[in-house]
């Protein structure tokens, strides 16, 4: 995978970007089946790693569709 500059990303920042694609989706999916501490949480990690995506340079959507 290549980030906006055409640069590869490694398994650490391949791992990272999963990790980042793995909360939104659970955020958007099943965000009923989390406690309110759960959601909570969870949209801090992602704010977290939305941070890191947009230094790696990925040009992160913006998540405040998902309350963030």
């Amino acid at each position: 995978m290549q980030n906006t500059m055409a640069v590869e990303l490694n398994e650490g920042e391949l791992a990272l970007v999963e990790t980042y694609r793995t909360l939104i989706k659970l955020l958007r999916e099943r965000d009923e089946d989390l406690a309110p501490y759960q959601r909570r949480n969870a949209l801090k990690a992602v704010a977290a790693l939305w941070q890191v995506m947009n230094g790696l340079d990925l040009d992160p959507e913006q998540i405040y569709d998902i309350g963030a």
